[in-house]
């Protein structure tokens, strides 16, 4: 059951259980194998097409790179290596994934690591080749304003690290699509097992023509993709007073874009030929053909010296500045660019002239003066106490962003068995005190909400509860509080005394029953009562001098309630407590 179409004349694929990889007997088999923990090692395992992989999804940015040094000045030499690292570090992450062992890490978070660590080292590499560490100074400007810390070389940067790492990703996953599957594998194995139910097992039939049709379609629009570039890095447009040149700078490029170009092609060629391989493979697996060893064993060499062929012809084609060819081509491009520019022009005109009579809707109706600056008003003090820095958003920003990507981060490493030994403990350690810390934190905080509400809640005791006292400091009190107090004191001893204000009875309304039963007192009745229903209702301001005038007011009614027995009117004796009425 373990050898391996490469190795034998059966096409059998390797199982991998889950538990132990390597350490089973290449030449013993269980009777009854469990296909769930089945991958086909012979064919994921192959460094040759892994290589192949990223050599064309490194390849794939070359052009837009040579694009970007032409318009810019920017250095990105460094850029290459790494998005050759970063195509091979995706390779090995999703042949990762495609082991069975490894169905639980295969998420969108583990994706994200990748994408944070990527993003991290694009940062790192231009400070480290191109602009240089940075200081306070752009510390402090990337705290105010985040959006300062994303320049144009670092997304260009990161946005070329991305493309590499995702094309090597779609590469390495239709090449393990193409591989022999379990259910196959279960159809195939089944009459060698002795069991009846065996025969009903019948594969979802696999259309690798179309994952190989997918692929090639793949490559060639990226190939595309990558001459238009090419092509686009050595164009130039000249104008002059009478028409505007375009054509070719110079038909030789640059050495880089040619081995690009080279890679590209050679390497996708190459992997086309491993896609037609595998197709053949599962064809003669599934039809139990015998397959000569040698076949399989040398088809990468034969494909490899085919396309060299190929290569090494297509070299001494006269392609150059002084052929033929490249005459006519540059000939061909330039009147196709002349055209598409000219086609360009008389539409902008045709769209400009079909416009032309909305013009007036957008017309001003004369020339008006700019508004003059706004007036720069200077904060108080309470308002710059209470002000934020301009600092904070940002730095609560940048909290949420290292909190995030280190999360995504530590669980890619985590995946990868990077954080294993000293460093899994110190993590663990680290893990345990912020549970610590976030327990205490909530603690006093829910410590915290329990005094506030027991404070609010006293508070809600209204202001006239509180006048209602026996001990109260009337320095304590505003000028208007000061005068309701004083009223509402009156209204108390006269309740005590056997008057009560019926509740359908506004203040104004109750004078006559007060001045009724103290006729003495009325001019002082009458003044406390407007002085209370200015206090209470009125917006105006009251100051400290009309409130004590109020306060001899006060006395004189309080000495005319004083007047009278201290009997109510059932004969009882009266209670000295003072009272307060409910709020009006």
């Amino acid at each position: 059951m373990n050898a391996t179409c490469a190795s034998g004349p059966s096409p059998r694929p390797a199982h991998s259980a889950s538990s132990s990889d390597a350490d089973m007997n290449p030449t013993q088999a269980p009777r009854h194998p469990s296909f769930q923990d089945y991958q086909d090692i012979s064919w994921t395992n192959s460094a040759y097409r892994s290589l192949l992989s990223a050599v064309v999804a490194t390849s794939a940015i070359a052009a837009p790179l040579a694009v970007m040094q032409t318009i810019t000045a920017w250095r990105l030499g460094y850029l290459l290596p790494m998005a050759f690292a970063a195509a091979l570090e995706g390779v090995y992450s999703t042949l990762q994934l495609g082991r069975p062992r490894w169905r639980d890490r295969r998420g969108l978070a583990f994706r994200l690591g990748e994408i944070a660590l990527w993003l991290v080292l694009a940062r790192a590499a231009v400070w480290a080749f191109a602009t240089g560490w940075p200081g306070l100074v752009e510390l402090a400007r990337w705290l105010r304003d985040p959006i300062l810390f994303f320049d144009g070389q670092f997304v260009v940067t990161g946005v070329l690290f991305l493309l590499a790492w995702g094309l090597s990703i779609g590469l390495t996953g239709d090449f393990l699509d193409l591989a022999l599957r379990p259910d196959e594998v279960a159809a195939h194995d089944s009459h060698e097992w002795g069991d009846s139910r065996s025969q009903l097992r019948v594969y979802y039939p696999v259309s690798r023509g179309a994952i190989v049709n997918r692929l090639a379609a793949r490559w060639i629009w990226g190939g595309l993709l990558v001459v238009f570039c090419a092509a686009v890095s050595r164009v130039e447009i000249s104008t002059s007073p009478r028409f505007t040149q375009i054509g070719l700078s110079q038909l030789g490029l640059p050495r880089e874009i040619l081995a690009a170009l080279l890679c590209y092609f050679v390497a996708g060629l190459l992997l086309m030929s491993q896609a037609r391989l595998a197709v053949l493979r599962s064809q003669w697996y599934n039809g139990d053909l015998q397959v000569p060893p040698t076949l399989l064993r040398r088809w990468p060499l034969n494909s490899l010296l085919t396309v060299l062929l190929v290569v090494a012809i297509a070299a001494l084609l006269p392609i150059g500045s002084t052929g033929w060819l490249a005459t006519a081509l540059e000939t061909v491009l330039a009147f196709l660019m002349r055209v598409a520019y000219l086609v360009l022009t008389v539409l902008t005109f045709l769209f400009t002239l079909l416009l032309y009579p909305l013009s007036f809707l957008f017309r001003q109706p004369g020339a008006q003066a700019p508004p003059p600056p706004p007036r720069m008003e200077i904060p108080t003090q309470q308002q710059a106490v209470s002000r934020l820095p301009d600092w904070l958003g940002g730095a609560l920003l940048w909290v949420v962003l290292v909190l995030i990507g280190g999360y995504f981060l530590l669980n890619y490493l985590s995946a990868h068995g990077l954080l294993s030994g000293r460093w899994r403990e110190w993590l663990q350690q680290l893990r345990f005190w912020w549970r610590a810390r976030w327990a205490g934190l909530r603690a006093h905080a829910h410590t915290a909400a329990v005094t506030l509400r027991k404070r609010l809640q006293s508070a809600r005791l209204t202001r006239l509860e509180v006048l209602g006292g026996r001990h109260i400091r009337l320095s304590a009190l505003a000028p208007a509080e000061r005068i309701r107090y004083f009223y509402l004191r009156a209204i108390g001893r006269a309740a005590d005394r056997g008057l009560t204000r019926p509740p359908h009875k506004t203040p104004l309304e109750f004078i006559p029953d007060l001045v009724s039963e103290w006729p003495e007192a009325d001019v002082d009745v009458k003044a406390l009562t407007d002085a209370f229903v200015a206090a209470r209702y009125d917006r105006r301001p009251i100051v400290a001098d009309e409130a004590r005038d109020v306060q001899g007011v006060f006395r004189r009614v309080m000495a005319a309630l004083r007047g009278k027995a201290d009997l109510t009117a059932d004969g009882r004796k009266a209670d000295r407590t003072p009272r307060v009425e409910k709020a009006l």
